[in-house]
């Protein structure tokens, strides 16, 4: 089976993303109830803006991405050996990081707060915490965990799907109908922010859209391309009627427009479950991701569909980069706390730094040999011996 190039340079790129997202949410107010500090300056409206548009789209598109690469994947079997593998690949990085890593943001943070005890003490408290703040960024690990079980009957489906003849429009429309449908139908009752309330069972059904796409992938992706500009096109449109909604809900009553961002309106006695407003902006948010998916697969279909030196370079690097950055993020954020600098520079300068140091952290953990899957790499030889 021929690797596709291009969902590779997506998903490179998606996971870059990454960084300057996490690095701006130190730059927002409501960082402060994310990382618990934030900078001494703050970016104002259009970053946080900026933050947004980012989150409306990329994670969905990753469980979109992760979907079809475990079609690739059941190429060889759907077995205890398939399934063994994957939860490996996913479960080593994210209890190692859960338990190591991020105990290192869990000490910047309290240092900046003026609530740090020695640091073992600190480290022994943060493992018997009761509530989950030790997973942090790696919740996508846990989730992508939890949907390659759930959807294990569907790969059953595997040679139905290839055999399928609806066109490429008529299978991307029932999917993104039935999707956006959960959307709906979940929103109201769960409040998200970190892959939790409606956001479980909305990555799940992309997960499991991007499986069904995966035995069609040649003709979608072929159609995402030929139509990649009139997809972004009506990404744009979709995105800037979605504000418009969230805004005027926003001018209307504060916290309805921001549970209408993050869910969760209906227990709150916000608003009825359903009504016009509600599930107009419901769909809306739907919609968005599906069509900066679709975009973002067209443009880099059209334009990156190519193997190289820098992708095979990056390609074995992406996992473990993002294991590895959000920590140095935090840790980064507070230590340019001190620096009288504007916080534009200190935004590049984050950025910059942290895509400098996992790098680095990557390299060295590559040279451990069989230690590199702690954060989610493979060694040299075993990456290269992968079938595609």
């Amino acid at each position: 089976m021929d690797r596709r190039h291009d969902l590779d340079w997506l998903r490179i790129l998606l996971f870059a993303l990454l960084v300057p997202h996490h690095a701006a949410v130190g730059f927002v107010g409501f960082g402060r109830d994310i990382y618990g500090f934030v900078n001494d300056e703050l970016g104002g409206p259009l970053l946080a803006l900026g933050i947004y548009f980012s989150h409306s789209w990329r994670l969905p598109s990753l469980f979109f991405i992760a979907g079809v690469g475990t079609y690739f994947a059941t190429s060889r079997g759907i077995g205890a050996r398939f399934l063994g593998s994957r939860l490996a690949r996913l479960l080593v990085p994210a209890l190692f990081g859960t338990f190591v890593l991020n105990v290192g943001y869990g000490y910047a943070i309290a240092v900046v707060r003026g609530e740090a005890p020695p640091f073992l003490a600190f480290w022994r408290d943060w493992l018997l915490a009761p509530e989950p703040r030790q997973v942090g960024h790696l919740w996508f690990l846990y989730n992508l965990a939890f949907y390659t079980l759930a959807c294990w009957p569907l790969y059953a489906l595997r040679g139905r799907l290839e055999r399928t003849r609806l066109a490429a429009p008529r299978l991307l429309a029932a999917l993104i109908g039935a999707v956006t449908l959960v959307v709906v139908a979940a929103m109201p009752f769960g409040k998200a922010l970190a892959g939790d309330g409606y956001q479980l069972p909305w990555y799940l059904a992309i997960f499991a859209a991007g499986y069904v796409i995966g035995a069609r992938h040649r003709d979608v992706l072929d159609w995402a391309a030929r139509r990649a500009f009139a997809l972004l096109g009506a990404a744009a449109a979709v995105f800037a009627v979605l504000v418009i909604v969230l805004a005027r809900a926003y001018a209307r009553d504060p916290a309805l427009g921001a549970a209408l961002a993050e869910g969760g309106w209906a227990p709150a006695g916000l608003a009825a479950a359903f009504t016009a407003e509600t599930i107009l902006s419901s769909t809306l948010k739907g919609v968005n991701a599906w069509l900066w998916c679709l975009a973002a697969t067209g443009l880099v279909a059209r334009y990156l569909n190519r193997d190289g030196t820098l992708l095979r370079a990056l390609r074995p690097a992406v996992f473990p980069v993002y294991v590895l950055h959000f920590p140095v993020t935090i840790i980064g954020l507070a230590l340019l706390l001190a620096v009288p600098w504007p916080w534009q520079a200190k935004f590049v300068v984050l950025t910059l730094a942290v895509y400098a140091v996992t790098w680095a952290l990557y390299r060295l953990a590559a040279r451990g040999g069989r230690l590199v899957y702690l954060v989610g790499g493979k060694p040299a030889r075993v990456a290269r011996q992968r079938p595609a």
